[in-house]
């Protein structure tokens, strides 16, 4: 049988994790900082800058589900020491090359790199520890995604102030390959002293995956449609647009909109991180008012970031200070339906072993309506204006709203 770790072993554990998962922003974040005084070298235009982010973002999304796919058979602590590893060489070779198409596919291996972290994370999670902590540290761990963003660009502006921007990417990359170091040295001595060394897939002999499935292992077509995790792929989808979409325009929006400086708006977005970290513990305290419901839970804050944005589309060009408050709002709201999507209800699927899966294919689509965002929101801006754009928003969310109010009722069980 697998070993539950308990007190100080699993505080550490999970330390271990949001050390790792912390790291993964700082070497993917770092490229945007730079960004600017790379284009002021005349290494990069404007539209190739762009370019070299998408294939990060497409790269990484991708990854997401091949690797929760991965994550689910492999040994997890390996696939992580893995990632962070292969993205720590991936951003020294990214400070070291000054060629377009290089850059390119240096950055997007990066992607893939890192979406090798997080599915295992959340089975790390699942496997590891208690009931009561794998339902706090996945709340828990989403801190680590604000002082990563924070730490960043910290980190970043740093390095620019001293040296150029390669060294943006070697410092990330020297934090990187150290804290490989110390996860898989730390993780083995924990479980070592645990008395286990592996996972239960090596304990039953067979793949992580097919225990407990009997007369051969469910495919994920299979999974999708019976759990009824095929009903929510659109609203995690429009969760995707409003958490990362709506937070890359914010400062644009800012700037457009009143009389800031640049600086002024950048700041705004800055904060917004912290902020969003008030709508995962807000999932959590209404998760355990009504537990294993996320879906009518994450109806709640659809609802909440469905009137913000009518606010913001009625208010939001009158008053910086609102429009701020509104967008905090937003992307809390946000923030509190991906921790409920991503973090909590692939834990339901421990039994089947299919955490790691159902954590990246949800993660993917989420980066799906990320990736359309950020294709259409510039568009649509440059096309129609803001107003448009903001009613677009709206409507969508309204929708999504409405999808979990009809499926209120919906339980994610694990079949197997």
């Amino acid at each position: 049988m697998k070993r539950v770790l308990d007190g100080k072993k699993a505080t550490i554990l999970f330390l271990l994790c949001w050390v790792a998962y912390f790291s993964s922003y700082l070497g993917r974040l770092n490229y945007s900082s730079a960004m600017s005084s790379i284009m002021d070298d005349g290494v990069l235009t404007l539209s190739q800058a762009g370019m070299i982010s998408m294939i990060y973002f497409f790269a990484y999304g991708g990854g997401q589900f091949c690797n929760g796919l991965l994550g689910d058979k492999l040994r997890p602590e390996l696939m992580i020491f893995a990632g962070l590893f292969l993205s720590g060489i991936a951003n020294l070779l990214m400070g070291m090359v000054s060629v377009y198409p290089v850059m390119a596919v240096v950055w997007g291996i990066n992607g893939y790199t890192q979406s090798m972290i997080w599915p295992p994370v959340i089975r790390i999670f699942a496997e590891k520890f208690t009931y009561e902590r794998k339902r706090k540290y996945s709340v828990d761990i989403t801190s680590s995604m604000a002082v990563g963003t924070l730490m960043s660009y910290f980190l970043s502006a740093c390095a620019l102030k001293l040296f150029q921007w390669h060294a943006v990417f070697y410092l990330a990359a020297g934090i990187l390959l150290c804290i490989a170091v110390v996860w898989i040295v730390g993780y083995r001595n924990i479980t070592r002293e645990n008395g286990e060394t592996e996972f239960r897939e090596k304990e039953a002999g067979k793949p992580a995956g097919e225990i407990a499935v009997a007369g051969g292992r469910q495919s994920f077509g299979v999974l999708l449609v019976g759990s009824g995790l095929i009903a929510i792929v659109f609203p995690v989808m429009i969760h995707g647009i409003l958490k990362d979409g709506i937070t890359q325009w914010v400062p644009t929006y800012i700037y457009n909109s009143f009389d800031v400086s640049a600086s002024f708006s950048i700041i705004i977005t800055m904060i917004l991180p912290l902020i969003n970290l008030s709508g995962a513990y807000l999932a959590r305290f209404c998760s355990k008012r009504h537990p294993d419901q996320e879906v009518r839970t994450s109806a709640l804050f659809f609802g909440v970031a469905t009137v913000a944005l009518v606010g913001l589309y009625l208010f939001g060009s009158k008053q910086v200070i609102v429009t701020a408050v509104l967008f905090a709002v937003i992307t809390a709201s946000m923030m509190a339906v991906n921790t409920l999507y991503v973090n909590m209800i692939p834990l339901h699927f421990e039994a089947s072993g299919r955490v790691s899966t159902v954590s990246g294919f949800l993660n993917a689509v989420a980066y799906l309506g990320s990736a359309i965002s950020t294709f259409t929101i510039g568009v649509m801006v440059e096309k129609a204006g803001w107003e448009v754009t903001i009613a677009s928003w709206t409507v969508i969310t309204g929708v999504a709203f409405a999808v979990c109010i009809w499926l209120k009722k919906k339980k994610f069980e694990d079949k197997n």
